[in-house]
């Protein structure tokens, strides 16, 4: 798993590339989204493009990571899943409680006025 932060106005973007699974990717999630949040950052965007996999770990991620981000009054949506990892959100049922957005455009838009 590799991680690339880049900012677009005031919100943080992390280009995500690799599985996110079990182990090593999961904790450089984790570790990067307590890092922004202390830094102060709190519109976050996760790029999944070139996330091809995903488990329940990296689930339970991205579910901590809104929860994490939420609790500091900030905001969080990740756009561009491949099909695959939409099938497995979907199945997991976290697409209804996550902000999951087609592409980056859409994804800024969400977050309204904040950006």
């Amino acid at each position: 798993m590799e991680i690339t932060v880049r900012k677009q106005g005031e919100t943080t973007i992390l280009d995500l590339s690799g599985n996110l699974i079990l182990g090593p990717p999961v904790a450089l999630f984790r570790e990067k989204i307590l890092e922004l949040l202390e830094a102060g950052d709190k519109v976050i965007a996760v790029n999944l493009a070139s996330v091809s996999f995903l488990d329940s770990s990296g689930i339970g991620a991205m579910i901590g990571a809104r929860t994490s981000i939420e609790s500091k009054g900030g905001k969080l949506c990740f756009y561009s899943a491949l099909p695959r990892v939409i099938r497995t959100l979907e199945t997991a049922h976290v697409d209804e409680v996550l902000n999951i957005q087609r592409n980056e455009a859409a994804a800024l838009a969400s977050f309204g006025s904040t950006v």
